[in-house]
């Protein structure tokens, strides 16, 4: 009964509510020492620092209109050291740059310093290279025709390439104005597979080329183009007449005829290729013939369509004779071309025809009968061109 009693008292609820009272404040100060430990991670982590390392393009400071800068590497590494989230935000926002000065430089090479621009205090900074070579030069500007380039050999057996094609008729080249003056035609070269039996349609980055062949360090604009290569089944076939002339320049004071029995060919190709070929040149070399001689000549057709040629062989008889007129000037020349029969002469056809390339003994192109010299053949190229026009002086 006294027990009773003693829990209903006041003094039993005063000492509960003070239990309560104690439990609940150590409670809630533990989650207060919590969270505020939880907050110092976070901040520690924050102000810790990190290393990163980013690629990023110079940029240079210069009189665009009047200079062109060449030697410039496309991207730098810059390594950054600083607060995780300072680096962490430079590098995924990459709002800095790095930078170079070069006004005030005169024309030739120098070698300068880079800098970075744009990053916080609290971040260090270094460029890899920390320096670079340029070359200033005074600038050119000039426009030039796209050529589309490709290997010929690439194309499967009995197809045959018809005329390659570029969405750019011509682009923008800026560069050193001596650079511009070397450029001897912009192409696309476009890389086929081996045996490929259908037409090649990408976009192919242009490049400005030498007369060696040599890429050079401009800009071109725009730096692609979208390019063409129909292929098509090329199984048609096409007898025409065969027509010998000479090439390349024969010996003074001589006089040649050629003669085969050999009349006609037989041409393989695309139809549309067929229609405009009525008769095959075949260039006979002159080079250092002073002396009657056979010769065997290869036969192949340089007309893009045209497959193959049958025979793929001949037999030439030269006929070389000393000329009284021909020794007595020297320079002055008479040409009369020849069929293949080996006296009877006429003179050159203005039908369309196509050119052979011969191959005897390392010899070349050759025209008809002549006194030392003839007209050049062409010779033959695993290279379509586009378009072609007169070489642009680069603008001052």
């Amino acid at each position: 009964m006294k027990i009773a009693q003693i829990f209903r008292s006041k003094i039993m609820y005063s000492l509960i509510a003070l239990l309560l009272t104690v439990f609940l404040f150590v409670y809630v100060n533990s989650e207060h020492l919590s969270g505020n430990e939880d907050q110092s991670q976070i901040s520690t982590s924050l102000m810790k620092n990190t290393r990163a390392t980013i690629k990023k393009e110079p940029n240079l400071s210069y009189n665009n209109d009047k200079y062109y800068v060449s030697g410039v590497p496309q991207n730098v590494k810059v390594s950054l050291i600083g607060p995780s989230g300072l680096v962490k935000a430079a590098e995924n926002t990459g709002n800095f740059q790095v930078v170079a000065d070069l006004n005030g430089l005169k024309p030739g090479t120098h070698t300068i310093n880079l800098k970075t621009s744009g990053l916080s205090s609290e971040i260090s900074a270094r460029t890899d290279p920390e320096k670079i070579k340029v070359k200033i030069s005074k600038k050119g500007q000039a426009s030039f025709p796209v050529q589309v380039r490709y290997d010929s050999n690439k194309i499967a057996k009995e197809y045959a390439a018809g005329v390659a094609n570029s969405n750019r008729q011509s682009v923008k080249v800026t560069g050193a104005r001596t650079d511009i003056k070397k450029i001897e035609s912009v192409v696309a070269d476009v890389n086929l597979s081996d045996n490929v039996k259908k037409s090649v349609s990408r976009n192919v980055l242009l490049r400005a080329i030498d007369e060696n062949g040599k890429q050079l360090d401009v800009t071109i604009s725009p730096e692609t183009a979208r390019v063409n290569v129909p292929i098509y089944l090329a199984s048609s076939h096409k007898k025409v007449p065969l027509r010998l002339v000479s090439g390349g320049q024969g010996v003074d004071g001589k006089k040649y005829d050629f003669s085969t029995d050999t009349k006609y060919v037989t041409l393989t190709g695309t139809k549309d290729a067929l229609k405009k070929i009525d008769e095959l040149k075949v260039p006979v070399s002159l080079a250092g013939v002073d002396a009657d001689e056979d010769r065997t000549i290869s036969l192949v057709s340089d007309r893009s369509g045209i497959t193959a040629v049958s025979p793929e062989t001949i037999q030439v008889h030269i006929d070389v004779k000393s000329d009284a007129k021909s020794s007595s000037s020297s320079g002055s020349s008479s040409t009369s071309e020849t069929t293949s029969s080996s006296d009877s002469r006429y003179e050159p056809s203005n039908s369309s025809s196509s050119d052979a390339v011969s191959s005897d003994k390392g010899s070349s192109e050759g025209s008809g009968s002549s006194e030392g010299s003839g007209e050049s053949g062409s010779s033959s190229s695993s290279s379509s061109t586009s378009s072609s026009e007169q070489k642009p002086d680069p603008a001052a």
